[in-house]
C-alpha cells in the first residue's frame, strides 16, 4: 500500500509538471553535462512585463541552472515588449534608465581596453547589438563593424542614428554572414539565446583561427543575488533562460569547440543590478542602500571571483 501510495503521489507530481509545461519550452537534459534529473531552485517572477512566474532548477549533477518552464522561442517576443527594456528602445524616460546611459558610457572604453588587450584585428561582430551605442563607439575606434539584432525596432534605430548595418539571428544561423571576424562578442546576450548549438557552430566558423569570443553574463553565485533572491535583476525571467557560473561555463565551452583562456569583471554590474533588483519590491530602497548593497558585492569579488556580479569570458578555438 505504501509502494502504490508514492506512485500516485509521483503520478500526481508528474501530470502537474506537464501541465506546468504544456505551450512552454521543455528541457530533458542538462546542456553541460546531459544529466536528466532536476530539482528546484528558485520561482522567480516577471518584474518586467507579465508578472508570470518561472520556475528555475539546477542539474542534480552539474548543479547548472535554468528556467525550468521558458516560454517557447515563437512566443518570447511579448517578454521584451517594453519601453522598460531599454535596450531595444534605447529610451531615457526615468531616473533607473538616465543612469542606465550614464553606467554604459563609461563602460565603453573599459570594454575596447578588454578587446584591444587580446585581438589584434579589427574586424568585429557584436551580436545583440541592440540600438548600435556599442558598435558605434567601436566604429569611432578604427573598428569594422557588423551588429546582430533580434530587434526590428532596435535595427531601425542602429542604421538610422549611426549608419551600422545589423543582421538579424535567422541570417547568422543560416551563415548568410559570411566574412571571418576577429573579435565576437556578446554582452549579456547569450543568457537569451534559444538555439545555443546553432550559434557555438556558427561563431566557430565565422571566428578567424586567432580570434576571441567574448561573453558576458550574470553570476548568481554573488552577494547581491542572494540578499535579493527572486528579485535580483540576473534572474530577468524569462528573458533569461540559462544562467551559468564559471565551472559549468567552461563544461560547456569545452563540449563546443572552445577553451576557456580568462576571465574578467564588469566593475559596475553589482551596483546597477542592486538598484534594478530594489526597484522590484514593493518598498523601494533607493541610493544609497542600494548602492551600499552593490559595495559590498564588488568588495566580495575582490577576494573570490566567484562571487562576481557579471563575468565575461574569453574563448578562443581549440
Amino acid at each position: 500500500m505504501i509502494l502504490c501510495h508514492h506512485y500516485y503521489i509521483e503520478r500526481f507530481e508528474t501530470l502537474e509538471r506537464n501541465k506546468i509545461l504544456e505551450n512552454h519550452l521543455i528541457i530533458n537534459t542538462c546542456p553541460v553535462c546531459k544529466g536528466e534529473k532536476f530539482k528546484p531552485s528558485i520561482a522567480v517572477p516577471d518584474w518586467l512585463v507579465s508578472n508570470e512566474t518561472f520556475n528555475i532548477v539546477a542539474c542534480e549533477s552539474c548543479d547548472f541552472r535554468f528556467i525550468e518552464n521558458a516560454p517557447l522561442p515563437e512566443n518570447a517576443g511579448k517578454y521584451y515588449e517594453t519601453e522598460e527594456y531599454v535596450e531595444h528602445s534605447d529610451t531615457k524616460k526615468g531616473l533607473v534608465n538616465i543612469i542606465y546611459h550614464f553606467a554604459r558610457k563609461r563602460m565603453m572604453k573599459y570594454k575596447q581596453r578588454l578587446i584591444s588587450d587580446v585581438t589584434i584585428g579589427k574586424k568585429l561582430l557584436d551580436i545583440g547589438s541592440g540600438s548600435g551605442y556599442f558598435l558605434n563607439y567601436m566604429k569611432n575606434q578604427n573598428y569594422n563593424v557588423t551588429g546582430v539584432e533580434i530587434s526590428d525596432k532596435a535595427v531601425k534605430l542602429c542604421k538610422e542614428k549611426y549608419d551600422i548595418t545589423a543582421f538579424s539571428p535567422t541570417q547568422l544561423i543560416n551563415g548568410e554572414i559570411s566574412e571571418s571576424f576577429d573579435v565576437v562578442t556578446m554582452w549579456h546576450v547569450f543568457e537569451h539565446v534559444y538555439s545555443y548549438d546553432e550559434y557555438f557552430e556558427r561563431l566557430h566558423s565565422g571566428l578567424s583561427d586567432n580570434g576571441t569570443l567574448i561573453i558576458a553574463m550574470p553570476n548568481h553565485q554573488c552577494f547581491e543575488a542572494s540578499y535579493y533572491g527572486k528579485y535580483w535583476n540576473g534572474y530577468d525571467t524569462p528573458r533569461h533562460l540559462w544562467h551559468f557560473v564559471p565551472d559549468t561555463f567552461r563544461r560547456f565551452v569545452e563540449a563546443r569547440g572552445f577553451k576557456l583562456v580568462k576571465m574578467k569583471k564588469l566593475p559596475l554590474d553589482p551596483f546597477y543590478n542592486s538598484m534594478i533588483s530594489a526597484s522590484y519590491k514593493k518598498r523601494f530602497t533607493f541610493l544609497p542602500f542600494t548602492f551600499f548593497i552593490g559595495l559590498i558585492s564588488w568588495f566580495m569579488a575582490l577576494f573570490s571571483f566567484q562571487k562576481s556580479s557579471s563575468i565575461v569570458y574569453f574563448l578562443q578555438k581549440k
